[in-house]
């Protein structure tokens, strides 16, 4: 037996379309079919029988050949050239019961014929073969929508996966090319001997450094992602003091914004401590920090604030650049999307990885990230952690 069909065809209530045109002939079957527990329609000409094979979906329909406006050959091969239509069981029924109808019938797309007057125990072992051939069909269609619509999903997964690698290429290709540069360049002065101006020296160091950091945070970032997207990340919760935190990404951003010609900012008005994983969040701080100075266009400065509202800390990393479009805020939080906006001055913006990270970090922390446009101008990111009302 077929998985997932029933054992008896018959015993599940299905739907059957009588077409004739003869009202006697059309009581009967009706009743015949009503008799075995399955619904029915009925029609009196090929057209009306087309309109409800279209609108009712039947799993079988027992069609008369012979009746005016549109006969039952007539309706087969409008079923045969029609897609969604050609798969309907249909079993012709007749007073014309010869070779050559029977052949005729079945070559136009009928699945058995029938004569007239019906034997009631040949029709119904009729109708249950009818029914399991529908069955049948269905499930070959739900097993291909299934498979396409799996095909379609590694598809994606293939697509995200390039854009991924191509984009971990790109953003980890930058810091290691400022790593070698400067390598070089303390290697030249090295084989040039003389005097080492310390200064410059701490440059080099601090250039290569900053490069460094970057790439593991990256790095990190990915492995993370990774970890949390198969549940294997657990929060280190401990009371965290927000508004130090804020203070010292401060200190650590204050070198950045001013190489970007920006400020930061920190304000709080958090009295009690916040029960989270200290690192992730400030991870999650410092890549929203991080992706302000890189690619908020035109801002001239960053905010960073904290407020208690009853059950949650708010958290928010606030510019006053472009904007982001509000066609992207749903988007750019997706691992393989990357934002990339053409500005007048030809500049380009782009979001990686960063912020699939800091969605996945908040989920696991038990809050949320939202996106927001600011007033008047610029991005407002905001993150709701839960709070200890007891603290």
């Amino acid at each position: 037996m077929t998985a997932g069909l029933s054992a008896d065809p018959m015993a599940t209530p299905r739907r059957v379309l009588v077409v004739d045109d003869n009202a006697t002939n059309r009581q009967i079957l009706v009743d015949f079919v009503g008799l075995q527990g399955h619904e029915c329609r009925e029609a009196d000409n090929g057209q009306k029988a087309l309109e409800l094979i279209r609108s009712w979906h039947p799993d079988t329909v027992l069609l008369d050949n012979q009746m005016p406006i549109m006969s039952g050959m007539e309706v087969l091969k409008v079923l045969a050239e029609d897609d969604e239509l050609r798969h309907v069981p249909v079993i012709m029924i007749s007073g014309v019961d010869d070779l050559a109808t029977v052949t005729e019938s079945l070559e136009a797309g009928a699945i058995d014929f029938l004569g007239k007057p019906f034997n009631p125990t040949i029709l119904k072992a009729r109708l249950a073969s009818s029914f399991e051939r529908k069955a049948l069909r269905d499930r070959e269609r739900e097993l291909l929508q299934s498979l396409e619509a799996s095909y379609q999903d590694l598809r994606r997964a293939e697509a995200g996966r390039d854009a991924l690698t191509h984009m971990i290429v790109h953003d980890l290709g930058n810091p290691l090319s400022v790593i070698k540069m400067n390598a070089e360049m303390l290697a030249m002065v090295a084989a040039m001997g003389g005097d080492v101006n310390p200064s410059a020296l701490m440059d080099r160091v601090r250039h290569i450094t900053s490069s460094s950091t970057s790439m593991d945070t990256m790095i990190r970032s990915m492995l993370d992602v990774s970890k949390m997207e198969a549940g294997q990340l657990e929060p280190q919760i401990e009371d965290v003091d927000i508004a130090a935190m804020l203070g010292d990404l401060q200190g650590r951003f204050e070198p950045v914004a001013a190489e970007a010609s920006m400020t930061v900012t920190v304000s709080s008005s958090a009295s009690k401590p916040l029960p989270t994983d200290r690192i992730l969040l400030e991870r999650i701080l410092a890549n929203l920090l991080s992706n302000a100075f890189k690619y908020a266009e035109g801002a001239q400065s960053v905010r960073l604030t904290a407020t208690q509202e009853h059950d949650h800390m708010v958290i928010e990393v606030v510019d006053d650049g472009v904007g982001i479009p509000e066609e992207l805020h749903g988007k750019i939080f997706d691992k393989f999307y990357q934002v990339e906006a053409r500005t007048e001055g030809g500049l380009r913006a782009g979001v990686g990885l960063g912020l699939a990270f800091c969605q996945m970090a908040a989920d696991v922390l038990g809050g949320s990230i939202r996106v927001r446009n600011n007033n008047p101008t610029g991005t407002r990111f905001v993150i709701a952690l839960p709070a200890r009302l007891d603290a």
